[in-house]
């Protein structure tokens, strides 16, 4: 998990309403992976950004969670840890038939950096 390995930290973290989450992220500007990616120039992995959302995903149902389909990620914008350090995450879902569909978007204010739509189950393993 990126949370445990200090890629970033959860600050806030809201439930509005059934199924829909608010959350805000603060970049570790300062982590190795800026490091190799990219030297002098630090941008944020798309994974990274694809697996802070499972992360938000996985609090919100108290468990861990396997991706099963992405119908679709986009990388709207790119986002520099040194410009852009708070992220605010929101995440929307729906389970049936014991898989959780999820809409995600990454953002810092009005700017969208991250969409993102898949299909995950819970990991029972």
């Amino acid at each position: 998990m990126l949370v445990e390995i200090d890629f970033y930290s959860l600050n806030n973290f809201s439930i509005p309403e059934t199924g829909k989450v608010q959350a805000e992220v603060e970049l570790n500007a300062t982590h190795a992976i800026f490091k190799g990616h990219f030297p002098d120039n630090p941008v944020v992995p798309g994974v990274c950004l694809i697996q802070i959302s499972k992360e938000v995903l996985e609090k919100l149902l108290d468990a861990t969670t396997q991706l099963v389909q992405s119908s679709q990620v986009k990388f709207l914008a790119v986002v520099d840890p040194t410009v852009v350090s708070v992220l605010q995450v929101v995440l929307e879902t729906k389970e049936q038939d014991g898989l959780i569909s999820a809409n995600a978007a990454i953002s810092a204010g009005e700017k969208v950096f991250f969409k993102f739509k898949g299909v995950f189950k819970r990991d029972n393993g």
